[in-house]
């Protein structure tokens, strides 16, 4: 009991994760830090990823419908 005491107090000093809303409106990527590296997460539905000129190769396909890609900016 006393061990799980202390590992809250020492989380509850974390500044836990923050959300980057970024600088623009871009409702189709997630933005946050790596390592203090700005990154964003890249996703396209099957319409958007099937319209696409150029595809990522290093996309990926996720379970659940969508093509996905992190990138450092």
């Amino acid at each position: 009991m006393a061990s799980t005491a202390t590992a809250r107090q020492d989380r509850a000093g974390l500044a836990g994760l923050r959300l980057y809303t970024g600088d623009g409106d871009d409702s189709r990527s997630a933005y946050w830090r790596i390592s203090g590296h700005r990154t964003a997460l890249l996703i396209w539905t099957p319409e958007e990823w099937e319209a696409l000129a150029e595809r990522p190769d290093d996309a990926q396909y996720h379970p659940c419908g969508v093509w996905c890609a992190l990138r450092v900016l």
